[in-house]
């Protein structure tokens, strides 16, 4: 498979998983006037800190004719965010067992290529590396219920957390970052506001049958160590 990797304004990302790059950090030089290795003035006039560029974001993409699938909508069908975690709660030998979730963004897109009815718009990895599965402008078969909220897949972009998604793992600096300057970016395109961003647990409260007499809830993710709230500020700070 051809990949190619773009990196993105905030225009660009019309398509369906990109690592939130910061920004270079240069050593200061010397003062002007001042030789190298010599101590600055005792009072040196006071500065004001200039705000730095803003991190890119980096989507690993596939090529532009690539049999994308799913559904052409509207931009302006689009007004929910819906947040996943790959692992989640399955029962195994009567034993609620959650997934390690192992691999990198890339790699979970391209499972989800090769899976006829689930597929996601993008996968952000654990070091904070995006990859785009399905265009923005597409559908995706993410979230398998209705009950709660009627045409979820219709209206929504779905994002893959790599993470076991159950309560105990962490969810690293790196990720987070990239998540909140994604779903800021995607906010600002559609015009969003911070409550359109949701979890999947919130759409979806369907048990399972019980695992060794334990009631299992079928999704929880991504996960009550998921910071919804400072994900959610991310777009209020736009």
């Amino acid at each position: 498979m051809n990949l190619v990797r773009l990196v993105c304004g905030a225009a660009a990302l019309m398509v369906s998983a990109c690592t939130a790059v910061p920004a270079p950090v240069s050593e200061p030089g010397p003062v002007a006037g001042q030789v190298p290795g010599l101590d600055l003035p005792a009072n040196p006039p006071e500065t004001v800190d200039q705000p730095g560029p803003a991190a890119s974001l980096v989507i690993d993409r596939l090529a532009e004719d690539f049999p994308h699938g799913g559904e052409a909508r509207s931009a302006q069908e689009i007004d929910l965010i819906v947040v996943h975690s790959i692992g989640g709660p399955t029962c195994r030998d009567g034993a609620i067992y959650f997934t390690p979730a192992n691999g990198s963004a890339v790699f979970w897109r391209d499972w989800f290529l090769g899976e006829g009815g689930k597929s996601i718009h993008y996968a952000i990895g654990r070091d904070g590396d995006i990859a785009q599965q399905r265009p923005e402008l597409r559908t995706a078969g993410h979230v398998s219920f209705g009950g709660i909220m009627a045409q979820v897949n219709r209206r929504s972009i779905g994002i893959e957390l790599v993470n076991r998604g159950d309560g105990i793992e962490p969810f690293p600096e790196a990720q987070i970052a990239a998540l909140s300057a994604l779903v800021a970016d995607i906010a600002a395109r559609y015009s969003l506001p911070p409550d359109a961003l949701v979890t999947h647990a919130a759409l979806d409260d369907r048990m399972q049958p019980d695992c060794g007499g334990v009631p299992l809830r079928r999704n929880l993710d991504p996960g009550p160590l998921f910071p919804l709230e400072d994900v959610r500020a991310a777009i209020s700070a736009q």
